[in-house]
């Protein structure tokens, strides 16, 4: 299982009311479309994901992270 972490991209961008967060998979490549619910490290509401995140989170210094996991590629590297 092959995990990635990715920061979202750090362009704004407002989707109706909301600020809106995009995060590139680094497995499809799918930009992945996510809506903060009130500041730039609230919780996301997914738009339009892939099928490879996970998880949104924020790490120890206070940064938007998401969370990125491929079961094939540890599947083809066993």
């Amino acid at each position: 299982m092959a995990i990635e972490l990715v920061a979202p991209s750090s362009a704004i961008n407002m989707i109706g009311p909301y600020l809106a967060a995009y995060a590139v998979c680094p497995f499809c490549k799918y930009e992945n479309i996510f809506t903060r619910l009130e500041g730039p490290v609230s919780p996301v509401k997914a738009v339009s994901v892939c099928e490879h995140i996970r998880a949104h989170f924020i790490d120890d210094e206070g940064e938007s992270k998401f969370e990125f996991e491929n079961q094939m590629t540890a599947l083809k590297g066993q």
